[in-house]
């Protein structure tokens, strides 16, 4: 069991540091974006939108790295309250609710990225028209991450509950 959750640890890890490098592409683009505005008075188009793609699919896909370093935002007061193993107990309750969720963005995120594939959606009003699909099939493939690493947590969470020692 602990050689499976390596596995996704290291998934959700490699993913998250290889996803990180968008903001470098992100940044360029704005960068160049600005510089042939201001400097040159001559502004692109196709810096924009390429920087909201990559700013979207970085926002998405670095998910289940967050998750993997408890990184997402809580409201834990009254939760705080409770022992390690009070919280496992509670968090064997609520990662049902979480499996719900991410189950039904990787579905609906699935069918919205493949109707825009097959649609070759693009933004339209735009002159440079770049393809929307790809950013759009980052939905469901950063669901399919998170959703494996919530599995690999979940697990923690019911050895926790149950036997009262953690498994790293």
């Amino acid at each position: 069991m602990r050689r499976i959750l390596t596995i996704i640890d290291s998934i959700s890890e490699w993913t998250g540091r290889l996803i990180s490098v968008f903001v470098f592409f992100l940044t360029f683009f704005l960068l160049y974006d600005v510089l042939a505005r201001f400097a040159f008075n001559a502004p692109t188009i196709w810096c924009h939108e390429l920087a909201l793609h990559f700013f979207g699919a970085y926002a998405v896909l670095s998910g289940g790295y967050v998750l993997l370093h408890n990184g997402h935002v809580k409201i834990d007061l009254i939760y705080n309250l409770f022992s390690r193993r009070g919280r496992a107990i509670i968090d064997c309750f609520t990662y049902p609710f979480f499996f719900l969720f991410i189950g039904l963005l990787f579905w609906y995120g699935l069918e919205i990225g493949m109707r825009s594939f097959e649609l070759k959606q693009t933004v339209s009003p735009s002159p440079f028209a770049s393809p929307l699909w790809p950013v759009k099939l980052t939905v469901p493939l950063a669901a399919f991450l998170v959703l494996l690493q919530g599995l690999a947590e979940y697990i923690r969470t019911l050895t926790l509950a149950f036997t009262g020692k953690e498994l790293l």
